[in-house]
C-alpha cells in the first residue's frame, strides 16, 4: 500500500485530520506526509482547511469512494485467492 493510500485511509477511518495526528496514525514521516496530503487535496479526495492555526486534513465524497473501490477490490481478491 502507498502512503497516500494509507493517508487516505486514515482520514477514511478517523475523520478530519491534524498533520501531526496523520503522521502519528501511519508512522509516516512529515515531509512525505504533507506531499501526500497535498497530492490528495489537489485531486480532490481530500481538502485542507485552516483552523485554529493548523492545517486540517478532511476527507471528500470522491476520496470516500476511492476507498471503498479499494476495500471492494481487496475482497474479490481474497475470494478469487481463497
Amino acid at each position: 500500500m502507498t502512503e497516500t493510500m494509507q493517508i487516505l485511509k486514515c482520514l477514511h477511518a478517523h475523520g478530519e485530520q491534524t498533520l501531526l495526528q496523520v503522521v502519528d496514525a501511519t508512522n509516516i514521516p512529515a515531509g512525505r506526509a504533507i506531499a501526500s496530503l497535498n497530492a490528495l487535496a489537489r485531486t480532490g479526495a481530500a481538502v485542507k482547511a485552516r483552523r485554529d492555526g493548523f492545517d486540517r486534513y478532511t476527507i471528500t465524497n470522491a476520496g470516500r469512494e476511492t476507498v471503498k473501490g479499494w476495500d471492494a477490490a481487496g475482497a474479490r481478491e481474497a475470494r478469487h485467492a481463497g
